[in-house]
């Protein structure tokens, strides 16, 4: 249960930071404290993208996987509510409507993509397993994506981030980002997909 709630609550201060600060350099160096905080308890993933990769390399099983997943979502739709507490404002994930469809799914696909093959690299790779600047690598990651592609998708790279102020809206009562949901989904479970794929041909080779 440890680590559940450590899923949770990294996931809860992942989506306040972003809700907050709107900042990639808040949001990266706010990743990197809480995969710290976190990865000797439950591997700090806070992403359901991550835990799917691990799930396919092993490195979690099935059950574990699915409370994983509910705990993140969950942690999102609390921080999402706590959000509106502080603010007054709904949290809205959505990308920049002058994009098109394909230049936000790619977005959210490339970075995605990025940040799990590097998850991957520096968390479980045979030659770096047990070093200590995963998190920095991890959080720098989401950082340059943030810089690099908020402008066109918004940069969540995380279905979590996205279902739970979904999730809060149908409890507020008002909101608009289950419209743009699914970029959400699709870009980043297939980037996570690939990634995976791809760490495990070059880590067999």
């Amino acid at each position: 249960m440890r680590n559940y709630l450590i899923e949770f609550l990294g996931t809860l201060f992942l989506v306040l930071i972003i809700g907050l600060s709107n900042n990639p350099v808040a949001i990266g160096f706010g990743l990197t404290v809480l995969v710290y905080m976190g990865a000797h308890i439950s591997g700090a993933h806070y992403n359901p993208v991550v835990t799917i990769a691990f799930l396919i390399k092993k490195e979690i099983n099935l059950y574990d996987a699915f409370f994983y997943i509910l705990f993140q979502i969950l942690g999102s739709t609390f921080s999402a509510l706590i959000l509106f507490f502080l603010k007054g404002d709904v949290m809205e994930i959505m990308p920049n409507l002058s994009s098109s469809v394909f230049q936000i799914l790619a977005s959210e696909f490339l970075f995605t993509f990025l940040l799990v093959f590097v998850i991957l690299n520096v968390a479980i790779h045979p030659n770096l397993k047990g070093n200590s600047f995963y998190g920095f690598a991890i959080g720098l990651t989401v950082m340059a994506g943030a810089f690099s592609v908020g402008p066109i998708s918004g940069a969540a790279f995380n279905p979590a981030v996205s279902i739970g102020p979904t999730l809060s809206h149908f409890i507020i009562g008002e909101g608009i980002s289950k419209y743009y949901l699914w970029y959400y989904l699709v870009g980043p479970i297939a980037g996570s997909l690939l990634a995976t794929l791809s760490f495990i041909y070059l880590v067999k080779r």
